[in-house]
């Protein structure tokens, strides 16, 4: 015969290994945060640049977890699939997305992407699926200062017009984020070794192999979140020397 203590703590213990399945099969995830951007990507500065839309889902289920990310433009029945999300960790957050989407050359819309309401669906490596919206109405900046330095220790060079004569701007975010984005191959591809603002202890493209030993080049990009827009800067090759 049982002993009725142990037989208490064994009913207790199914009880709670019961409770803990219910509570997991019915936590269903959720994108918690979107991050969308227009890139405005230059391979040089003597010739417009292409344009790519840039989207990035935080889950609460876990982000490294997506396996599949779907944005979609119902008004025009567009559709992207991302079945290979890129995964970015920043420290705190770990998002799941792609910064390669192109935009429809086709139909109504062949000077980019349309602007309105667009649909991100995503599944989940259980088969979880979660749904988000977000309105893409990014406005591009009309003279964005490109000719930036790289490191800290440079100084920017000058533009066309004097800082006297030009026009004060009306945008509180005139100013640009700038990050720099770090890559294994010299033309500016391969794995992205790095993407944040520049460490001041960088001066010199020696510095950053130091830290990163599989860097080859590096990109500058000048983010403006309120307009949904970035500018990446044509590729800095650390073999030519040229910084």
């Amino acid at each position: 015969m049982k002993h009725p203590i142990s037989f208490f703590i064994t009913v207790f213990s199914l009880c709670l290994v019961g409770i803990f399945f219910t509570g997991c099969s019915n936590t269903v995830p959720d994108i918690v945060a979107l991050e969308t951007l227009v890139i405005y990507d230059y391979t040089n500065l003597q010739e417009d640049p292409t344009q790519r839309l840039s989207v990035f889902a935080q889950s609460s289920g876990g982000s490294e977890r997506i396996m599949e990310l779907e944005v979609s433009f119902p008004e025009a029945k567009i559709c992207w699939t991302i079945d290979k999300p890129l995964i970015l960790n920043n420290g705190s957050k770990i998002w799941a997305g792609s910064a390669n989407l192109m935009p429809p050359y086709f139909g109504s819309f062949p000077q980019g992407f349309p602007k309105g309401k667009y649909e991100v669906n995503y599944m989940d490596l259980a088969g979880e699926t979660a749904q988000s919206q977000f309105y893409l109405a990014y406005e591009p900046v009309a003279d964005p200062p490109l000719n930036q330095p790289i490191f800290s220790n440079q100084e920017e060079q000058p533009s066309n017009e004097s800082s006297k004569d030009a026009a004060p701007s009306d945008d509180s975010s005139s100013e640009p984020i700038k990050k720099i984005a770090i890559f294994s191959q010299p033309d500016g591809k391969g794995t992205l070794l790095f993407f944040d603002k520049g460490r001041d202890d960088w001066k010199s493209f020696e510095d950053i192999t130091k830290t990163y030993s599989k860097a080859k080049s590096l990109r500058i990009s000048l983010d403006y979140p309120s307009r949904q827009v970035r500018y990446l800067l044509p590729a800095h090759n650390f073999e030519s020397g040229a910084q």
